[in-house]
């Protein structure tokens, strides 16, 4: 089985702990829906909280954080993260997986390859342009939500926004899952989504799009129904759309996440799952690559939340937990096709893995867990996914 993706990748520079009670950070907090202020759980663009606070943001950045250096870098995005998932489940496998994505002629660009490099993938293909490689500043308050931790994200795009359709060549193509993760950040990638998808689908390609929150629509065009695609035509060409309850709302245009999976179904997308942080995960299927499943909801695992509860070393933050939590349906997705014909996957348990690996991804800063050697992530799963069935029954 060969897997290829696209979309966000770049390097988190991680700032932890950061307090978003502080009176620095309060200063910068958002006020109004689309006034471009700092949001725990939402990204902002640089440029603009420059504007919104009327600072040049370096110094915006120095006072939230307390003046302490970034603790971490990492390798991050919704589309790479996902992909390391599928890549390391897959080590000493038949399975291969790729990442193609792109860079800039800074430092910050090596020590993206260099992330890369440490990392199972069958290959990787980077465009190379002049420019600033993407970056996102991510704060990190640990004890956010009643200790379920937060963080909010500060985004320079770099030359991410100078990425276009075209440039994706037809070894891209060539694979028998075919993934885009959060194209919103990459507005030429993400305009050019539909004839993406359709090219993927023409090579007999299942497709998968994860959704990230879209902060460009949402900042030009506030409260306004987000499109995905060009002309919002994108949805027929997707077997499974994977979202967070407001990404799904927004996307769709409806106020609840049962009426956005039913908006989304009824555009001709195969599958769709909705995640809500530490809340149950929903998912339905028509027509496609999994059997008809009726919209049902499968709750987190107990027992990750227990381990962090118990163990403090294990606190990390939840950055990457949807990206992994993605990276567990494409795994998945790979697995049963190489046993089942399409049309008779089995969405329920699709989602049982993925719920183990966005969970796991809590116990570490940052949403890439590096391996010490091939088979540690799957080791570490297996006694959280073996907890996780017996408390489903």
């Amino acid at each position: 089985m060969i897997i290829h993706g696209t979309g966000c990748c770049l390097i988190d520079f991680l700032y932890a702990p950061v307090d978003f009670t502080s009176p620095s950070f309060n200063a910068a907090r958002s006020r109004a829906k689309g006034d471009r202020g700092l949001s725990p759980g939402r990204l902002v663009f640089a440029e603009d909280l420059e504007a919104y606070i009327a600072q040049p943001y370096v110094r915006v950045l120095t006072e939230i954080s307390g003046g302490i250096p970034a603790v971490s870098y990492n390798l991050g995005g919704p589309s790479v993260v996902s992909l390391a998932h599928v890549a390391q489940m897959f080590q000493g496998q038949s399975h291969r997986v790729r990442f193609f994505g792109s860079r800039g002629s800074d430092e910050t660009g090596y020590l993206l390859e260099q992330a890369l490099a440490r990392l199972p993938f069958d290959g990787s293909q980077l465009l190379v342009k002049e420019g600033l490689t993407a970056r996102t500043d991510v704060l990190s308050d640990p004890q956010y939500d009643g200790g379920h931790g937060e963080r909010t994200f500060i985004h320079l795009p770099g030359i991410a926004s100078l990425v276009y359709p075209e440039e994706l060549d037809a070894p891209f193509f060539d694979a028998h899952i075919i993934a885009f993760g959060g194209t919103a950040l990459l507005p030429p990638l993400h305009e050019g989504l539909t004839e993406l998808l359709k090219k993927a689908r023409k090579n007999d390609a299942v497709t998968v799009v994860n959704l990230v929150y879209d902060y460009r629509s949402e900042r030009e065009f506030p409260g306004q129904k987000w499109k995905l695609g060009l002309l919002d035509d994108a949805y027929p060409a997707i077997d499974v759309l994977i979202a967070d309850r407001d990404e799904a709302t927004k996307t769709a245009g409806c106020p609840t996440i049962e009426a956005a999976a039913a908006w989304f179904l009824a555009q001709g997308t195969g599958a769709v799952i909705l995640t809500q942080g530490a809340q149950p995960v929903w998912f339905a299927a028509g027509k496609g690559i999994f059997a008809p499943q009726e919209l049902s909801s499968l709750p987190v695992c107990a027992g990750i939340n227990q381990a962090r509860s118990r163990r403090s070393e294990l606190r990390g933050d939840t950055t990457g937990c949807g990206d992994n939590f993605a990276g567990g349906i494409l795994a998945a997705i790979a697995e049963q096709m190489a046993s089942a014909p399409r049309g008779t996957l089995d969405l329920r348990e699709a989602c049982i893995p993925a719920i183990v690996a966005g969970g796991f991804a809590c116990f570490t800063l940052g949403g890439v867990f590096y391996e010490s050697w091939p088979g540690e992530k799957r080791e570490y799963l297996a006694p959280y996914m073996e907890g996780y069935r017996k408390q489903l029954g």
